[in-house]
């Protein structure tokens, strides 16, 4: 499972980076993103037990 959350988050780091680059938004993009992700991962984890 925390192979599975390190590769989204990469997944979503490389995707704010290219289209967002340096810019100040950036980091609360990615910190959005993530954190609805590894929401989504935790109700499919327990939607599949």
């Amino acid at each position: 499972m925390l192979v599975l959350v390190w590769f989204v988050v990469c997944i979503i780091f490389a995707f704010v980076h290219f289209f967002l680059g340096n810019s100040g938004h950036a980091l609360e993009l990615f910190a959005l993103l993530s954190a609805i992700a590894l929401f989504l991962i935790n109700k499919i984890k327990y939607k599949v037990k």
